[in-house]
Formats: structure tokens, C-alpha cells, sequence
């Protein structure tokens, strides 16, 4: 009876002696918070935020699943994880950020049609899109992806009013041209099109250019 009291008592000690460690002791504390897979110093800053967790805190008080709802209402942040180290005192959210095809209407767009905004990021060279919904937008990327690459490379902006009307506003030796496009169809002979229409003389100052029907171009 008396060993029974006895085990009890050393393992009610123990118990709380581990509770302890874990809990209160700064044995097993926070030593550092990493972030992996942030795509710019400022969403890293964002997420750090979110994190909210500080140094020498007892890591049985890092609650990973709180941190993840947290993050999980950024925009830009498709999936995440985060994990807890107990020997090396470190807490590790790990990121897979969304991955901006465009620009669409002062915010970008992914490959998916989720529309988001990335703090920090300023890919110049991605396209402008404009249209009244993401749906929209991923069909103006669909012809922009449709294009050579020395014709993406001359692309400054597109914009789609619904599925058979598309716009590009291209730069072309020096000067903004826009182009009625049309379906996304008979994108080659569209392309012959335009060029030779550049190449005579008398358009040396054109504007704009319509190939929405390529058999009968309208240039102004």
C-alpha cells in the first residue's frame, strides 16, 4: 500500500515537473521564429505579425493551429504550416504563396483567379488586365500566354469586355499602339496582319488597329 502511495507521489511530481519544463522553464523555450517561402521582405514582415510569437516563450504556449488561422486570411497565401522544434527552440511557418500572373485592375491575379495583394511586390514585367471579373481576366491571359514571346515582350496592357472582345495596348518602335483583337482565334494570321499592316508607309502614324475580322483589317 505504502508503494502504491509512493509511485503515485513520484509520478504526480514527475508530471508536474514536466508540466513545469514545458510550460514555465526556459528550457524548452522560443529561440527564434523563421518564415519560409514569403516572396518579399514585406509579406515576411506581415506574417511575422501574424505570428505574434516572442522570444523565451515557453513553447507549449505556441499554439500551431491558431497561428495557421491566422494566417490563412492572407490573400496571398495559398497553403501553410507551422511546425515547433523542442530540441532548438524554433517555431517554423512555411509558406506557398500564390504566384501572380498579372495585374488586374490595381491588384494581381493568379492562375487560378484569385485576385490578391501582394505587399512588397512590384513585377514590372507582368501585363496589365482590366475586366469586370477575374473570370475574364485569366481568358486575357489565356491570349497573352497564346503569343509568341517577342510579342508578350511588346505587350504593355489587355483588357477583355467579355469573351469574344479583346483589346492589347502594344509598343511598337517607340509608340503605343492599341489593337481591337477580338476572339482569341486566328491569333497567327492576326499577328501577319498587324505587321504588315505596320510595315507600309502610310501607317506610319496610325493609333489603332482593328483585326477582329483579319480578313479586313481597319487601321485609324
Amino acid at each position: 500500500m505504502k508503494r502504491t502511495h509512493l509511485y503515485t507521489g513520484v509520478a504526480v511530481l514527475t508530471f508536474a515537473a514536466l508540466a513545469y519544463l514545458l510550460a514555465w522553464s526556459s528550457i524548452f523555450s522560443v529561440k527564434s521564429v523563421s518564415i519560409v517561402g514569403a516572396p518579399t521582405q514585406e509579406s515576411q514582415a506581415l506574417v511575422l505579425r501574424l505570428v505574434d510569437v516572442e522570444k523565451n516563450l515557453p513553447l507549449a504556449r505556441v499554439e500551431p493551429r491558431a497561428i495557421s488561422r491566422r494566417i490563412s486570411a492572407i490573400d496571398w497565401v495559398e497553403k501553410s504550416s507551422v511546425s515547433r522544434n523542442w530540441f532548438r527552440g524554433t517555431v517554423k511557418v512555411t509558406l506557398s504563396p500564390r504566384k501572380p500572373i498579372a495585374y488586374f485592375n490595381g491588384k494581381t491575379l493568379d492562375a487560378t483567379g484569385k485576385v490578391f495583394l501582394l505587399p512588397g511586390f512590384t513585377g514590372a514585367t507582368l501585363p496589365e488586365v482590366s475586366s469586370p471579373r477575374p473570370s475574364l481576366g485569366l481568358a486575357a491571359i489565356n491570349l497573352f500566354e497564346a503569343l509568341p514571346s517577342e510579342v508578350q515582350r511588346t505587350v504593355i496592357s489587355l483588357d477583355a469586355t467579355n469573351e469574344s472582345s479583346f483589346n492589347l495596348r502594344i509598343l511598337r518602335d517607340g509608340r503605343a499602339i492599341s489593337i481591337s483583337w477580338g476572339k482569341n482565334e486566328q491569333n497567327e494570321l492576326k499577328l501577319k496582319v498587324i505587321d504588315a499592316l505596320l510595315a507600309k508607309p502610310e501607317n506610319k502614324k496610325i493609333q489603332r488597329i482593328d483585326v477582329s475580322a483579319p480578313h479586313a483589317p481597319i487601321v485609324k
